[in-house]
C-alpha cells in the first residue's frame, strides 16, 4: 500500500433480527475521544471503538433512545451528543444515561439541530417554523423564535443559519430575537447541506454539480464554486480539507490552501449492494479516517494507515530508549526542539534553587485543604426535597444557614496517622499486606502505645479500637493482598464490610449462631428450590460457607444482591443509597430488615413442614415468633375485634414512656378525656423509675387510641386497641430497643436509671448531647404467667408453681456512633457457643474474644443497642420437628444438578437465530439454529465418584464488572479506595481431570444470566459479549447465579480436587470459601519464592507446549483445558524426580529475555 493511499479499514453490519439491519441515518466522531456514534431509522443510538483491521467494531453501548429515527448526532465536550429525532431533542451520555431531552408537539417534527461553537447551546427548529435555543448548562430553553418552517439545513456559530427547501440562505442573530441579518438564495432547489469555515459557508443542493462558497458577511453573490465530479449531498469542514459526500456513492476532498481548487489526498468509494445510497457521512476529526453508512445498514470505515487516530486529542505512545534520552539529557534544553513529537518533556532539566521554594510548606503550619465536612444529620436528610437538582430542607438551627461545617479540627490524626497508630494495637505492628510481609518477613514491631495509654483514652471517652469502623485498604495487588488473619484469630468467620448494605452483617451473625434457624436455612437450600431470589437458599448456603471457612474472612455479597432485587426491600427502604446512605439510623434500620428476613424466611420454608395440618405455627414462627392478641373495642358501642397474630420481635418502650397515660394520648387524638387528670397521670409516672425488666413487661401490653371506622356505629370512632402478648417464642425472644432523642436533656433522663444525659466535655465535643443509655442488661431473665398477665422477673425469683420460662442472653447488636471518624455502624457480640461463659465480638471482619462485661454493660455515649436476643432454656417439642425436618430434608445437595443438568429458565429462553451475528468465535458450535454450551453432563459412574470424594477437575471463570470502583482523591496526590469494583460471575466451566475417554471434556459450561446493569464486559478478558447474559436474546444456555453457585457448592462438600489457575480471585468473586486442601493453585505451584510476579497462565501453557490460548478473546473452557495441561506438566516434573526450582529459573529465564510476551505478541 502506497503512503498516503486510502483502503477499506473495515466493515461492521448490526443485524436486528431475520438477517436485516436498520438503516443508519446519522454517523460521528467524538473530537477527544476514538469514540464513534451511529443513529439508525428504528431510533437505536449505539457508540463502537476501532478494532484491528479486518475486524468488527468494538462496540461499547447501545439504547433506545427514541421511537422515531436518529436524524443527526452532535457530539458535546462533556463526555455525551446531542441527539435528534423527529419527535425529541435530547442529551445521552457516553454511557447510555439519558441526561435532558425536549419533546415537539403531536403534529410537529423537528428538522434540524446545530450546536453553538462553546458547546454549550444548541438551536432546533421544527417543521411548523419554530425555533428554539436550549441552554445545555442549565437544561432549560433560553429562547424561542419563529423562523423558516421550511429550514433542512442549519448551522450555529455567532449567528443561526438556515437553509430551506426553496434554496434560500437566511442569517438570523440570536442576540436580536433571531431577526434575519441577511439572506440570499443560494441554490434552484433544496439546500441539501452547509459547512463553515471562518467566515466562508459552504453551500450544496438542488442538482447542481458544484459547492457555492458565500461570505456570511456579504450573501449577495458567491465569492467562487467548486466543481464536483458528482452531485454533492454532504459537506463537512475539517481543519484542512472540505469533505464532500456525492449521491454516486463516493467522497472526495478540497484543499482549503487552495481555496477548494485542487483536489485532496483522500479519496472513498465503498461497494455499495445493488440499490442501496449513502444514508450517513462522517470524517474523523484526525482527518486520518472516514466513515459511510448506507441504507443497508452497513458502515463502512476507511483510513489512510493502518493504526490511525479518530480525534486529534488522543496521541500515540512514544517508546524512546536511554540512549536518546541520555542524548536529550546531553543536548540540553536550548538544543530541544519542542515541534517534534518524539521529544519528552522529561528531557527539559529543573532549575536549581538555592532558596526554598513557594511549594515548600513550613510542616507547622496546618492548612484547610483537605479538610472534610461533617457528616450531615440525618434528620436533615429525612426531610429533604429536591428541586431543580437542589436539596431543600428545614434548617434544624444547629448551624449557620446555606453552611457545613467542617469536622474535628484534629481531623488529620483522626484521619490519618491516628489509624495507622490504632491498627498497630490489633496487628501487632504487622503490615496488613501479604505483598509486603513476603518482602520484609513478619516480625512484629512494638505499638507504640502503653496499657497505660490505652486506659486514659477509654477513660477521655473514645471509641476503643476494635469497636471502630473496619476499613479494608488496598494495594495494587487488590483486595486479595489484604491480611484478614491479623483481625481475627479465632475459628469463627467474619463479614467483609466493604460492599453496598453490610450493615446486614451483625443481623447476619446473629441469625447464623441460632442453631435451630440455621438448620432450617441448610435444609431448605438444598431442595429444588426454583425460586432465582430465594432469601433462605442465600442464608442457607452463606451459612454453609461461614460454617466451614475455618476462621477464613467470608463476605455475603450475593445474598446482600438478592435482597437488592427484593421489591419489598425497597419499598420498606431497606437499602442504602448509591452513596451508602440510608435515611434512618442502621439500628432501626436493622430491626426492620430482621422482621423482613423472617418473614420471608417463615414463608419460604413452608415446604420443610411435615405436618400440613396448619394446627400449629409456621416452623420459623415456633423459633422467633411472638403470638399476639389484638383487641380493638369501641367505648360507644362496646363493640369489640380480636385477631390473634405473629410478629418476631418485642418493640421495647422508650423509658420515658413507660407509665405515662394514655388519657393524654386521647386528648391529643381528639378525644374527650380530663386533660387534668392526664396531666396528674403523666406527673406521676414520671417520678417512678424504671428499670430493664419493668420496661420488657410493659413492652407486652401495650394500648393505644386512634380514630377508625366503627362497624357497628356506622362512623369513625375514638377505638381503644390493645396489643397483649399472649404465647413466647419456642426458641429465641427478640427485642428491639427504640432510638434516643438527640436532644435528651438532665430532665428527662433523671426520670429513668436507663438513660444518661451527662454533658461532659469529651461527649459534648463528639456526640453533640446525644442521649445515651446506662444499664446492664441482664444474662438471664424470667417470664411469669399469673391471670392472663406476663411479667419479666429476675432469675432468682423465679417460683415453681407457676408457669414460667427462663430466657438467656445469647446476642446482643449495637450501633457504634464513631462520629469523630466516619457514619454509624453496627457490630455484634455472640456468646461463645463453646464456652457459655465467652463472648465473640463480630466488628465486620475483625473477630475477638471479649469479656461478658464489655458485651453486656452500657455506660458510653457511642455505644447504644438495637436488638438484644435471648434464648429460650427448654425447647424439647421444637428441637423434635427441628430434627425430623433435618431427617426427611438433609443438607445434601444432589449430584443430578451434574448429571441431569436443568435450569429455571430453561421455559424463559427463546431459540436465537444462527445469523444474528458475524462475532461468535469456533467454539459456539450450532445445532439446529440453537446455539449450545460444550458441557457434557457426568456419567453415573463419575456421579459415584464425586460422591466418594474420588473426583478432581479443573476450573475457570470469566467475570464482568457489574460496577465500578468508588475512590477519592487528596489534595496530595494519594487515592484512598472506598469501594472497590464489584464483579459479577458470567460463565464457569470446570473439565475433568480424572482420565479417561472424557479427560479434558466440560461437564460445567453454564453463562449466567445477569439481570441488573453492567457497567463493562471486560470482553477482551471475560469473551462476554453484549446480550450473551440477557434471557431471550442469550445464544447459549443460560443458567441462575444460584444453580450455578450450587454446582460449585457441591463440589466442594464432596471433596473434590479443584485445578486452577489464580483460584483465590475466583472463588472470591465467586463468594465461596474453598478449604486449602482442595486447591491446586497452577500460579502457587510456579511462583519463584525469589520472584514477586506471578507466571501468567498463557506464558506457562507456551512454555510447555508451545502453542497458544487466549489469541483474541478469553475462553474459560480453553483456560480451564490449558491449567489442567500445565497442572500435569508439574505432577510430571515431581514425579520424574526434577527440580521444581530448575524449572522455575529456567521459566523466569525465559520470560525476561522475551519480556514476557509470546511470539505472536512480538511486533
Amino acid at each position: 500500500m502506497e503512503e498516503g493511499g486510502w483502503f477499506e479499514y473495515t466493515q461492521n453490519w448490526e443485524a436486528a433480527g431475520d438477517d436485516l439491519a436498520w438503516p443508519i441515518l446519522a454517523v460521528a466522531v467524538r473530537t477527544d475521544s476514538e469514540l464513534i456514534y451511529t443513529g439508525d431509522s428504528s431510533g437505536q443510538l449505539t457508540t463502537y471503538t476501532l478494532n484491528a483491521p479486518g475486524e468488527a467494531l468494538d462496540r461499547q453501548t447501545s439504547i433506545k433512545c427514541a421511537q422515531a429515527p436518529v436524524r443527526r448526532i452532535l457530539p458535546l465536550q462533556t463526555s455525551c451528543a446531542f441527539v435528534q429525532t423527529d419527535d425529541i431533542v435530547q442529551v445521552v451520555a457516553d454511557s447510555g444515561l439519558r441526561q435532558c431531552k425536549w419533546e415537539t408537539s403531536l403534529n410537529d417534527a423537528f428538522v434540524g439541530a446545530a450546536i453553538s461553537t462553546n458547546g454549550t447551546e444548541a438551536f432546533v427548529c421544527t417543521s411548523a417554523g419554530s425555533g428554539t435555543l436550549l441552554d445545555l448548562e442549565t437544561e432549560k430553553i433560553a429562547r424561542r423564535a419563529t423562523v423558516e418552517a421550511s429550514a433542512c439545513a442549519v448551522q450555529f456559530t455567532r449567528e443561526v443559519m438556515l437553509g430551506t427547501a426553496d434554496g434560500m440562505l437566511a442569517v438570523r442573530d440570536p442576540r436580536a430575537a433571531f431577526s434575519i441579518v441577511q439572506s440570499a438564495t443560494v441554490c434552484s432547489g433544496a439546500v441539501s447541506d452547509m459547512a463553515v469555515r471562518d467566515h466562508n459557508v459552504y453551500v450544496c443542493g438542488g442538482q447542481q454539480h458544484t459547492v457555492q462558497i458565500y461570505d456570511v458577511r456579504k450573501l449577495a453573490q458567491p465569492v467562487r464554486a467548486v466543481e464536483c465530479d458528482g452531485q454533492p449531498t454532504r459537506l463537512w469542514a475539517a481543519e484542512s480539507n472540505l469533505w464532500i459526500s456525492h449521491e454516486e456513492g463516493f467522497v472526495d476532498t478540497r484543499s482549503f490552501a487552495s481555496e477548494c481548487q485542487t483536489m485532496g489526498t483522500a479519496y472513498v468509494e465503498p461497494e455499495l449492494q445493488d440499490y442501496a445510497f449513502i444514508s450517513a457521512f462522517a470524517a474523523a476529526p484526525s482527518e486520518r479516517m472516514a466513515l459511510v453508512a448506507d441504507t443497508t445498514g452497513v458502515l463502512y470505515v476507511w483510513a489512510d494507515c493502518e493504526e490511525p487516530l479518530l480525534s486529534t486529542g488522543c496521541v500515540p505512545d512514544v517508546q524512546i530508549g536511554l540512549n536518546d534520552m541520555g542524548q536529550c539529557w546531553a543536548a540540553g534544553a536550548d538544543t530541544l526542539s519542542f515541534d517534534d513529537e518524539h521529544i519528552s518533556l522529561s528531557c527539559v532539566d529543573i532549575p536549581h534553587a538555592h532558596e526554598p521554594l513557594l511549594s515548600c510548606m513550613d510542616a507547622d503550619v496546618e492548612y484547610d485543604v483537605g479538610r472534610p465536612v461533617s457528616y450531615v444529620d440525618a434528620g436533615v436528610l429525612s426531610s429533604l426535597k429536591m428541586m431543580d437538582n437542589v436539596g431543600y430542607a428545614p434548617n434544624p438551627r444547629k448551624a449557620r444557614r446555606n453552611q457545613q461545617p467542617f469536622g474535628a479540627h484534629n481531623w488529620r490524626f483522626k484521619w490519618r496517622d491516628g489509624v495507622k497508630d490504632d491498627d498497630r494495637e490489633l496487628t501487632q505492628g504487622r503490615s496488613k499486606f501479604l505483598s509486603q510481609q513476603r518482602r520484609y518477613g513478619h516480625t512484629p514491631h512494638a505499638s507504640g502505645r502503653s496499657k497505660a495509654a490505652l486506659a486514659q483514652r477509654a477513660a477521655e471517652g473514645n471509641v476503643p479500637k476494635h469497636l471502630q469502623l473496619m476499613q479494608i485498604e488496598y494495594s495494587r495487588f487488590g483486595v486479595e493482598d489484604f491480611d484478614f488473619s491479623l483481625y481475627n484469630t479465632t475459628k469463627w468467620s467474619g463479614l467483609e464490610g466493604n460492599i453496598s448494605n453490610t450493615y446486614a452483617n451483625a443481623l447476619l451473625q446473629v441469625l447464623y449462631f441460632s442453631p435451630e434457624f440455621r438448620q432450617l436455612t441448610l435444609s431448605h437450600c438444598a431442595t429444588n428450590c426454583p425460586d432465582a431470589n430465594c432469601l433462605t437458599c442465600q442464608l442457607g448456603l452463606l451459612f454453609r460457607m461461614l460454617g466451614t471457612a475455618q476462621g477464613a474472612s467470608c463476605h455475603a455479597t450475593q445474598l446482600l444482591q438478592v435482597l437488592a432485587q427484593r421489591p419489598e426491600a425497597t419499598a420498606l427502604g431497606l437499602l442504602e443509597d448509591s452513596h451508602g446512605n440510608v435515611m434512618i439510623t442502621y439500628a432501626v434500620l436493622a430491626q426492620r430488615l430482621m422482621r423482613f428476613v423472617l418473614e420471608q424466611a417463615s414463608n419460604e420454608c413452608r415446604r420443610l413442614e411435615i405436618d400440613s395440618t396448619n394446627q400449629q405455627p409456621r416452623i420459623v414462627e415456633r423459633v422467633f415468633g411472638v403470638t399476639q392478641q389484638s383487641t380493638t373495642e369501641c367505648p360507644v358501642c362496646h363493640a369489640a375485634n380480636s385477631r390473634e397474630s405473629h410478629v418476631f420481635a418485642i418493640d421495647l418502650e422508650s423509658p420515658l414512656s413507660v407509665g405515662s397515660s394514655s388519657g393524654l394520648a386521647a386528648v391529643l387524638a381528639g378525644g374527650s378525656a380530663s386533660v387534668r387528670r392526664a396531666e396528674s397521670m403523666a406527673r406521676n409516672g414520671r417520678n417512678q423509675k424504671v428499670g430493664f425488666l419493668e420496661l420488657v413487661s410493659s413492652s407486652l401490653v401495650r394500648h393505644d387510641t386512634q380514630r377508625a371506622w366503627c362497624a357497628s356505629c356506622k362512623k369513625f370512632q375514638l377505638l381503644n386497641t390493645e396489643k397483649r402478648v399472649s404465647n413466647m417464642p419456642e426458641a429465641y425472644l427478640a427485642l428491639n430497643f427504640p432510638p434516643l432523642s438527640s436532644t435528651l436533656d438532665s430532665a428527662s433522663a433523671a426520670s429513668s436509671p436507663l438513660l444518661n444525659a451527662s454533658t461532659s466535655a469529651a461527649k459534648s465535643a463528639a456526640a453533640e448531647n446525644a442521649g445515651s443509655w446506662q444499664m446492664t442488661l441482664p444474662t438471664a431473665f424470667a417470664l411469669q404467667m399469673s391471670d392472663s398477665e406476663m411479667q419479666a422477673l429476675p432469675v432468682d425469683e423465679m417460683e415453681g408453681n407457676r408457669a414460667q420460662s427462663r430466657f438467656d442472653l445469647v446476642a446482643i447488636v449495637s450501633s457504634i456512633r464513631d462520629t469523630r471518624r466516619g457514619p454509624e455502624h453496627l457490630v455484634v457480640h455472640v456468646r461463645d457457643p463453646n464456652d457459655s461463659a465467652a463472648w465473640l465480638l463480630f466488628n465486620d471482619f475483625l473477630v475477638q474474644r471479649v469479656s461478658e462485661e464489655s458485651a453486656t454493660v452500657f455506660n458510653d455515649w457511642w455505644r447504644t443497642p438495637s436488638i438484644a436476643v435471648y434464648a429460650k432454656a427448654e425447647s424439647q417439642s421444637l428441637q423434635g420437628a427441628i430434627q425430623t425436618i433435618a431427617h426427611y430434608h438433609p443438607y445434601k445437595i444432589s449430584t443430578r444438578i451434574l448429571t441431569v443438568p436443568r435450569s429455571t429458565l430453561d421455559s424463559q429462553q427463546q431459540s436465537a437465530t444462527a445469523g444474528m451475528s458475524q462475532r461468535w468465535n469456533s467454539n459456539r458450535s450450532s445445532s439446529n439454529g440453537r446455539m449450545r454450551n460444550a458441557a457434557v453432563p457426568l456419567t453415573k459412574f463419575e456421579a459415584e465418584q464425586l460422591e466418594h470424594g474420588e473426583f478432581q477437575c479443573a476450573l475457570d471463570a470469566e467475570f464482568v464488572v457489574l460496577e465500578d470502583a468508588r475512590m477519592e482523591v487528596f489534595s496530595d496526590g494519594t487515592r484512598q479506595v472506598h469501594r472497590p469494583a464489584v464483579h459479577g460471575l458470567a460463565r464457569l466451566s470446570a473439565v475433568r481431570a480424572n482420565g479417561g475417554d472424557l479427560h479434558g471434556v466440560p461437564f460445567i459450561d453454564d453463562y449466567v444470566a445477569i439481570s441488573r446493569p453492567v457497567f463493562d464486559l471486560a470482553t477482551q478478558y471475560s469473551g462476554i459479549h453484549a446480550g450473551d447474559l440477557t434471557v431471550g436474546v442469550s445464544p447459549y444456555k443460560l443458567s441462575t447465579m444460584k444453580e450455578v453457585y450450587k454446582k460449585l457448592r457441591l463440589l466442594i462438600d464432596s471433596n473434590c480436587i479443584i485445578i486452577g489457575h489464580g483460584l483465590k480471585h475466583d472463588f472470591r468473586v465467586c463468594n465461596i470459601v474453598v478449604p486449602l486442601h482442595l486447591q491446586k493453585d497452577t500460579m502457587l505451584l510456579y511462583q519463584s519464592p525469589s520472584h514477586i510476579r506471578p507466571v501468567s497462565l498463557r506464558f506457562l501453557y507456551w512454555y510447555f507446549s508451545r502453542k497458544s490460548i487466549q489469541t483474541r478473546e478469553h475462553s474459560s473452557v480453553e483456560d480451564a483445558q490449558a491449567t489442567l495441561k500445565v497442572y500435569e506438566s508439574y505432577v510430571q516434573c515431581v514425579a520424574e524426580g526434577k527440580s521444581v526450582e530448575t524449572v522455575l529459573d529456567d521459566i523466569y529465564a525465559v520470560g525476561s529475555s522475551m519480556s514476557w510476551k509470546l511470539p505472536d505478541q512480538k511486533i
